[in-house]
């Protein structure tokens, strides 16, 4: 029992070491999205579809595992209209976004310094919602329906960046992402035999600024 009691501090001792060492940082990001169209194909025709450009806000968590070594926890609201257009004809309907993601951040410069230039990959998933209001008639419904639904997908992240550090704990980030989802079958319902596949590409250069605790 007498060893007992300082081989419990010594282990305290070292665990407070560890959590001191890792940065945590809370803070915000903004940007504007824009995604790559997708093309819809049937027996009559093609059409193109997907979601418009709009702004996108969200919040972060993040921290320093290592030297260059990090990672974050993510939430991304997107206004994220959607279209769909054809043969000079354009259909457009409401719509949002919700996504969460985790990434690792990959440093090429060691913690502490005023500028880090990083590369980012992750996961998570993505709430795609049509907020429009339905009607009897849709436009270029022999390709597809844009609907008031929602459908939630998985997500990939990957992107890069650079994180300044402005002062003992405040981070500037300017970074770019690609956030890539399966298609919302559902959202953007395909008829009449219309094909629709691939990946949703959303191009989102962010700013972001946080603090570290």
């Amino acid at each position: 029992m007498r060893r007992l009691g300082p081989s419990i501090f010594v282990c305290a001792l070292a665990l407070a070491s560890g959590c001191q060492a890792q940065e945590w940082r809370l803070g915000g990001v903004a940007g504007y999205g824009i995604s790559k169209s997708l093309t819809l194909t049937n027996p009559s025709g093609s059409a193109s579809t997907g979601f418009k450009g709009g702004a996108a806000l969200g919040a972060l968590v993040g921290h320093d595992l290592y030297d260059h070594l990090g990672g974050e926890f993510r939430y991304l609201y997107r206004f994220s209209d959607m279209k769909l257009s054809s043969g000079g004809t354009e259909v457009t309907f409401s719509g949002l976004s919700h996504a969460v993601h985790y990434d690792l951040l990959i440093f090429a410069r060691d913690r502490g310094l005023a500028m880090r230039p990083y590369v980012a990959a992750g996961g998570g998933v993505k709430l795609y919602r049509g907020t429009g209001k339905e009607a009897a008639y849709q436009p270029l419904n022999k390709f597809a329906i844009l609907t008031k639904t929602q459908q939630v997908t998985g997500l990939l992240s990957l992107g890069g960046g650079l994180q300044f550090k402005l002062g003992s704990r405040v981070f500037l980030q300017a970074e770019f992402r690609d956030y890539l989802t399966p298609v919302p079958k559902q959202v953007i319902a395909p008829v009449g035999g219309a094909k629709l596949g691939g990946w949703v590409h959303d191009f989102v250069p962010l700013l972001g600024l946080s603090f570290g605790f």
